[in-house]
């Protein structure tokens, strides 16, 4: 396990825990969700570090150096079980939940209590839930399971129902850029900003997202002037765009869709109402492709981004229409 890690915009939601720790309400089954790239993982290990650490310090932080926090460091330690999916993009089997289930049964050798994580919680199959609910609806004494989900909404109302829910914001792009200013990459303040918009603000996905991350935003720009032009060809800017993150895409143009609706919203000239309704449907189009991008199901993204784009300039087209109508 990683050192822990703070993050400013961790602060709210670690001061609920350390409140639920102190009353001795601490739950059996937390479901810890946000965005990619707000540190949902850091979050966690910092969590099992505190629940495992035989001393802990004030402020429910783990000393880091007592025999169960070396353990943690060191990834051997016996009352802490890890579940994920064996291989990217893949499901979390039924039988690592089986193999959970008979461990979490013997009772702590190190510790007080045992801790389990299991990270992209909402990618199992129905066994798997069914399983882990199982789990959920008997545990352990003095046990802890950590669920991490992106797409929680993903998860059966049987396993959130069951679990206390802890949201990691994502923070403002003030806070945001007051962290990545601060970090060994060098990028201007509108760069950063440009990389945020490519990560749905995430801080942590923007400063992953690098220098490939500004070559996409920039060739993206260019795409969605096209696209709005009615002007771009479909069928070879899907295939040009499959080299990117598709959902990183879609953030970057929901964020230029918003800036655009809003530059309408302020503006002295009133718009036309028809005009802004087809930049909501884009806005809508947006929201459904993203859904369906993050879902389980084999899509053809090609496919499907082609649609996507097909959509856009059937309302570009329209808004053009309209200008003209209203000119």
């Amino acid at each position: 396990m990683t050192k822990a890690v703070d993050y400013s915009w961790h602060q709210q939601p670690w001061q609920h825990l350390q409140t639920l720790h102190q009353q001795g309400r601490m739950p059996h089954a937390l479901l810890i969700s946000g965005i990619a790239g707000v540190g949902k993982r850091a979050f966690a290990e910092k969590l099992v570090a505190s629940l495992l650490c035989k001393q802990p310090a004030s402020g429910f932080h783990a000393c880091g150096s007592c025999h169960s926090c070396q353990l943690l460091a060191a990834g051997s330690h016996p009352d802490h079980k890890e579940v994920s999916p064996e291989d990217a993009g893949k499901q979390i089997k039924v039988d690592q939940i089986r193999d959970l289930k008979q461990s979490q049964t013997l009772m702590p050798k190190v510790s007080r209590g045992k801790t389990v994580l299991i990270t992209a919680a909402d990618q199992m199959n129905i066994s798997a839930f069914n399983s882990l609910l199982k789990l959920l609806e008997e545990p352990q004494p003095e046990s802890v399971l950590i669920l991490l989900s992106e797409n929680s909404q993903q998860l059966p109302i049987t396993i959130k129902s069951r679990c206390q829910t802890l949201v990691i914001p994502t923070p403002d792009s003030q806070e945001a850029l007051a962290w990545l200013e601060h970090t060994d990459m060098q990028f201007s303040e509108d760069e950063w900003l440009s990389l945020l918009k490519l990560s749905h603000g995430a801080p942590l996905a923007a400063m992953a997202a690098g220098e490939a991350g500004l070559q996409q935003s920039r060739q993206v720009s260019q795409d969605i002037a096209l696209l709005m032009q009615a002007k771009a060809n479909p069928i070879d800017l899907a295939t040009d765009w499959q080299q990117f993150d598709l959902k990183s895409v879609l953030y970057q143009i929901q964020h230029m869709m918003q800036s655009k609706i809003t530059s309408l919203l302020l503006s002295d000239a009133r718009v036309p109402e028809m005009i802004l309704r087809q930049y909501w449907a884009i806005m809508d189009c947006i929201s459904d492709t993203i859904k369906l991008i993050s879902s389980q199901n084999n899509l053809n993204k090609i496919l499907l981004i082609e649609d996507f784009m097909v959509t856009v300039m059937q309302h570009a087209d329209q808004i053009h229409q309209l200008r003209e109508t209203y000119r």
